[in-house]
């Protein structure tokens, strides 16, 4: 193999490595695929998954239900990224829990409610 084969070689190697880490989260799960809790229900982005839930809902159904709190929620990447919560939802001044699937594909400006279901 010549010079130029090998450091083409090598390179194609970190880059495959590289790449591949970029798959595995800190405790060495797949995450491509894979459900992955979230980190924390109070962080803005997730917050902002569930009240796009909530609004999307209300749009669809001629609802008035309020967005509360996250309470738990995992994502999943697949050609975008899927959020799993558990969010609170007040309706008519009492309080309800509900499991929504949003799909989101950032890059393209897309986001859309899969499935809102009271508990």
């Amino acid at each position: 193999m010549t010079h130029h084969y090998k450091s083409l070689f090598l390179i194609g190697i970190i880059l495959f490595f590289n790449i591949f880490d970029i798959c595995f989260a800190e405790n060495g799960q797949k995450t491509a695929g894979n459900w992955l809790d979230i980190v924390s229900p109070d962080d803005p982005m997730v917050i902002d998954v569930g009240q796009f839930a909530v609004d999307e809902h209300n749009k669809v159904t001629n609802s008035n239900l309020k967005f509360e709190r996250v309470v738990e929620g995992a994502t999943q990447i697949v050609g975008g990224m899927n959020w799993r919560l558990t969010i609170e939802v007040e309706d008519h001044r009492s309080i309800k829990t509900c499991k929504v699937l949003v799909y989101e594909q950032p890059l393209q400006n897309v986001k859309k409610l899969v499935s809102f279901k009271m508990v």
